[in-house]
């Protein structure tokens, strides 16, 4: 018992809602690392949904697991570790309302990274290369699928 105990790998288990691309919302946890493979930070699920892997696992409750595949994810809600707190988006993040092939419009804060004298909406969409981007709005962080996005807006 004690070997297997020592191949274990401790998770953090965090709430989440997961809305696939049908329009169905599951509420359940996911398992997250300790430690994120690149940073020495605890891993979130936008790590999770935008590693390698084409499936992973959702908690619906104690006794039903699913697999459930990244590509039929439209989106995942949830609570940001790193912007508890905060009241309002760094500098350099931009307003922004993205609408998802379904018609749903999420409105939120992109966090930009300035290259240069200017950074622009546009170079930044086109260069994101991960398969979920962030969308933040207070402490609230909802991850859209890319690949499902129809449109994006600058708001003022």
């Amino acid at each position: 018992m004690e070997t297997t105990n020592r191949f274990r790998v401790e998770k953090l288990r965090q709430a989440v809602s997961v809305v696939l691309v049908d329009g169905r919302r599951l509420d359940g946890d996911v398992f997250l690392a300790e430690h994120a493979r690149v940073r020495n930070t605890p891993e979130e699920p936008i790590d999770l949904l935008n590693d390698e892997d084409d499936f992973f696992p959702f908690f619906l409750n104690e006794q039903e697991v699913l697999l459930i595949a990244k590509a039929h994810v439209s989106r995942v809600e949830t609570f940001s570790a790193e912007r508890e707190g905060l009241a309002e988006m760094p500098e350099g993040s931009m307003g922004v309302e993205i609408t998802l092939v379904d018609g749903t419009a999420i409105s939120g804060f992109v966090p930009l990274e300035k290259r240069g004298e200017q950074t622009r909406l546009l170079d930044y969409l086109n260069r994101y290369s991960k398969r979920f981007i962030p969308v933040f709005w207070g402490d609230q962080v909802c991850l859209l699928n890319r690949s499902l996005i129809a449109s994006v807006c600058q708001l003022t």
